[in-house]
């Protein structure tokens, strides 16, 4: 036998074969480096959906109970007793679009014209006989576009702003009077619409994987002011 049929009758690849089966191997992966990607992302994606979600949530609930229960006035049912703002501007005469102050008689001292506490708390009773409870007359609710946060602070309970959610994009309140139409004048208000975006606490660049913004709206009306 010759040393050419020897050497093809010896196991082995030719060089054409091994570059078939590289070729071969390299489209296998991509298909599997593509597929891990996109699953990758998806998890991304919806793990950063869920907890965008939940800020907006809770950032969501604990202004609409608060601000549905806006204007208690026991006395406001009396002849003569004009009711007060139940949605006053934190600072000036018109509502604004980033904070307001929700405004309650709780000790039923308003008489009209004065009787809203602006310092310290007062005693509410649910019952004329339970234990009263110290509440804040006024609560501040705060957005800070710069840190992301929506603060609240109750006068007299709080001393400081506290911290209801953070992670904000963007936050805005507007409010429509009795008939729907846009209003800033706190006398007006009786619906708030509150429309916030979320993103998670990681967020990562505006092309970064698994980037996510989370946009919900709520309108609430304030049940103790019906006209």
């Amino acid at each position: 036998m010759t040393a050419f049929r020897r050497a093809r009758t010896e196991e082995g690849f030719t060089l054409a074969e091994l570059l078939v089966a590289c070729a071969v191997i390299a489209f296998v992966m991509a298909g599997l480096l593509g597929m891990l990607q996109s699953g990758q992302q998806s998890y991304l994606v919806g793990s950063h959906k869920v907890e965008a979600q939940q800020t907006a949530r809770l950032a969501i609930d604990r202004l609409v109970q608060e601000i549905r229960n806006g204007g208690f006035c026991p006395t406001c049912a009396n002849t003569g007793v004009t009711p007060f703002d139940a949605i006053a501007p934190q600072t000036g005469s018109v509502l604004s679009a980033s904070s307001f102050v929700i405004q309650n008689d709780w000790n039923g001292t308003w008489d009209g014209s004065s009787g809203i506490s602006t310092s310290g708390t007062v005693n509410y009773r649910v019952m004329p006989t339970d234990t009263p409870t110290q509440r804040g007359e006024r609560i501040i609710y705060a957005y800070n576009s710069g840190t992301g946060t929506l603060t609240r602070q109750e006068t007299g309970v709080d001393t400081t702003a506290v911290t209801v959610a953070t992670g904000i994009s963007s936050l805005t309140f507007s409010y429509l009077d009795s008939s729907g139409a846009t209003t800033t004048t706190p006398a007006s208000a009786r619906t708030v619409v509150i429309t916030l975006t979320t993103q998670p606490a990681l967020q990562g660049g505006s092309t970064s994987t698994g980037r996510v913004l989370v946009t919900m709206t709520d309108s609430v009306r304030l049940r103790n002011r019906q006209n």
